[in-house]
């Protein structure tokens, strides 16, 4: 059985993470109207009182050394499509406006940066770990502009092959247009390639509000302390949402405030 520690030690950094700009281009090749323009800024960490401390860096040798600032992303988000934050799909052009034609996704149309973080323990007992968790007291997502989150996805995916994808609104009210072998895919699906042909798998984005710490259900991820993780963190825009149209979404602002919140927990 997994017992939670009879404290909470707040392991935090906050950062005014992606917004999308003010600047936007039409893409009539894609899936819908894409945005131009991400603002980034920095990150920083800072821990809670007692026997637990969460370093982050740039680098593995930088931990817990420095504030972390963000990679500027000024690509063009465009649609893409991913079961696991490895491999992206995009469509290069519609048929009759349904997204039937898949290839490999470059990483210039969607945002990908990397951090390393690292939980130091001491006083702990024997196989504690870090339960992983966003700060319910962090803003984590702010639309500025339109309905943006409504297609969005935010992707964190640790060293260890662990990995959540997070669906930033509940909302679904948009059709859809993405096909593969002349049928319409129903919502809750993705797309990737297999062999180079396309296949629909099960949408894994879970809510946002799943990972909170207030819920405490579903961690992030389960760090080893005095262990570093490397940590992707991506930002896209999902072609197979239902809601992934112009209409809703191409001209649309968002801004994203990430806070980690660490639970000590072992196992009996």
């Amino acid at each position: 059985m997994k017992k939670i520690g009879h404290w909470l030690k707040m392991a935090y950094f906050a950062v005014l993470f992606l917004a999308a700009g003010a600047a936007f281009l039409a893409a009539t090749f894609a899936w819908f109207t894409a945005n131009q323009e991400v603002e980034t800024s920095r990150i920083t960490a800072r821990t809670g009182q007692g026997q637990l401390a969460l370093y982050i860096g740039r680098t593995e040798d930088t931990l817990g050394t420095q504030p972390v600032a963000l990679a500027p992303c000024s690509q063009e988000l465009m649609p893409v499509s991913t079961a696991d934050l490895q491999e992206f799909v995009y469509n290069p052009m519609t048929n009759d406006g349904i997204a039937d034609q898949f290839l490999p996704a470059q990483d210039t149309l969607y945002y990908h940066d990397t951090i390393y973080l690292k939980a130091v323990s001491t006083g702990n007992p024997a196989g504690a770990r870090l339960a992983l968790y966003l700060d319910a007291d962090s803003t984590i997502t702010d639309l500025l502009q339109g309905q943006l989150l409504t297609a969005a996805r935010l992707g964190l995916r640790f060293s260890d092959g662990t990995f959540r994808i997070l669906a930033l609104s509940t909302e679904n009210q948009g059709s859809g247009n993405t096909g593969i072998g002349g049928t319409l895919l129903e919502a809750g699906k993705v797309v990737t390639l297999s062999g180079g042909v396309a296949t629909a798998r099960d949408d894994p984005a879970i809510a946002l509000e799943e990972v909170l710490s207030t819920r405490m259900a579903t961690p992030l991820a389960r760090l080893t302390p005095d262990t570093a993780y490397r940590v992707d963190i991506y930002f896209y825009l999902e072609g197979c949402d239902p809601d992934c149209i112009s209409e809703k979404v191409g001209l649309d602002r968002a801004a994203l405030e990430l806070g980690f919140y660490g639970v000590p927990v072992w196992e009996d």
